[in-house]
């Protein structure tokens, strides 16, 4: 028993520091002034790289379960690790936009979809007795990975510019990668796949719908806190443009985002995963309808609304991969995780895009705010719709 639990802690604990070194992907931000000057071009050209690289992310991890079967966590890990660093030194060497959004946005962002989607299946599979908690700490690491690179990389662009933090993150992810595939070879852990013949056989009817259902409320319950993670300090500049919080509004959405992903996946596992997915997308609105309240003014409040919109993002996505894996089975997860996770891809292209659209027009986030609260409602709706699934009822947990 004692093995096995060293077994399972051996390799969630290596997920957790393969997605640690991937989740620096969301502190793009601070490359930008300097991409702009380098290159002679605008913001949105060279924001593009990032939507690219988000686009790729998506489509890894939609068709990650192909490659997944095909090799051991050792040797995924330590592919993966190589070609994410790979991207980011030659994206360092760039001498235009295109070199960056091939070497930044299609070689990285795919490398770094394969690599989470992975790392989150892998976890999920190896602690049967503890999944949610497990998958939880995955996505958490992935937040803490995008918390922290940014204080690391403005200081290193300080010293050498934007080509130093790039190789020195490659260097970073090559070392945690190949550290993490020998932890995991002599863990002896393997990952189990669906077969070629469950691949074939189509879902029930009912599952289909299911799967539809989660694909709509999975994009609408994250669709919010995409839009915050990237408007938080347009949103409290907005709120409070004397109040001198805006500069610390981004930091604590980050911190409900990681807090957000180490509870959950505790939770799923001693209460119903539907339970979850059902209050969090009310919390959701009940943190966006704060912000357009009249005590967003104050300042308090308008970071506790922001604290909880950034905590329900981060539960959201550290249960929908287990809340998929109970309705589905383990062996067919890696691939519904694929083709649902393909709404968050949608969600973090259009919402903050429609979102600062909407703040143009308006000059105010209110309607945007608003437009996002009746999305997290949808989700909720479409979510109650998915509990007719008899086989959700019957395979999740419904008492603690």
């Amino acid at each position: 028993m004692e093995n096995k639990q060293s077994k399972q802690i051996i390799v969630v604990a290596s997920c957790c520091a393969m997605t640690t070194v991937l989740g620096t992907i969301h502190a793009f931000s601070v490359f930008v002034p300097q991409w702009q000057n380098t290159f002679g071009a605008n913001r949105a050209s060279v924001s593009l790289v990032y939507s690219l690289a988000l686009v790729s992310l998506t489509i890894a991890v939609l068709f990650g379960y192909r490659i997944y079967k095909r090799y051991s966590p050792a040797v995924l890990f330590a592919v993966c690790g190589l070609i994410a660093a790979a991207g980011l030194a030659l994206a360092a060497r760039s001498s235009s936009l295109l070199e960056l959004t091939i070497f930044y946005g299609i070689v990285f962002g795919s490398a770094n979809g394969v690599g989470y989607g992975y790392a989150l299946q892998l976890a999920g599979q190896t602690s049967h007795s503890g999944k949610g908690f497990a998958m939880g700490l995955v996505t958490a690491f992935y937040a803490v990975g995008a918390t922290l690179a940014p204080v690391m990389f403005v200081a290193l662009i300080k010293r050498g510019g934007n080509d130093l933090a790039l190789l020195a993150m490659a260097v970073i992810v090559l070392l945690v990668s190949f550290v993490s595939a020998a932890f995991v070879h002599f863990s002896g852990a393997s990952f189990l796949s669906e077969s070629a013949t469950a691949m074939a056989k189509p879902l029930a009817d009912k599952l289909k719908r299911t799967r539809l259902l989660l694909w709509f409320s999975y994009g609408g319950a994250v669709a919010a806190g995409l839009m915050v993670i990237g408007h938080a300090f347009a949103i409290a500049l907005w709120l409070n443009p004397d109040g001198g919080m805006s500069s610390i509004s981004p930091v604590v959405v980050s911190l409900g985002n990681m807090l957000g992903g180490f509870t959950a996946g505790y939770f799923s596992d001693r209460l119903s995963s539907r339970s979850l997915l059902l209050w969090l997308p009310v919390l959701t609105c009940v943190g966006l309808l704060c912000l357009v309240s009249p005590l967003s003014i104050f300042w308090i409040a308008m970071l506790t609304s922001l604290g909880i919109i950034g905590y329900c993002y981060g539960a959201l996505i550290a249960v929908y991969p287990v809340a998929i894996s109970d309705i589905f089975g383990t062996e067919a997860a890696p691939r519904i995780y694929g083709q649902i996770f393909t709404a968050w891809g949608v969600a973090g292209l259009v919402g903050p895009w429609f979102s600062g659209w909407l703040f143009d027009q308006t000059m105010s986030y209110k309607l945007a705010l608003i437009i996002a609260a009746g999305i997290s409602l949808l989700s909720l709706v479409s979510i109650r719709v998915a509990y007719r699934d008899e086989r959700w009822r019957g395979r999740t947990k419904t008492h603690t």
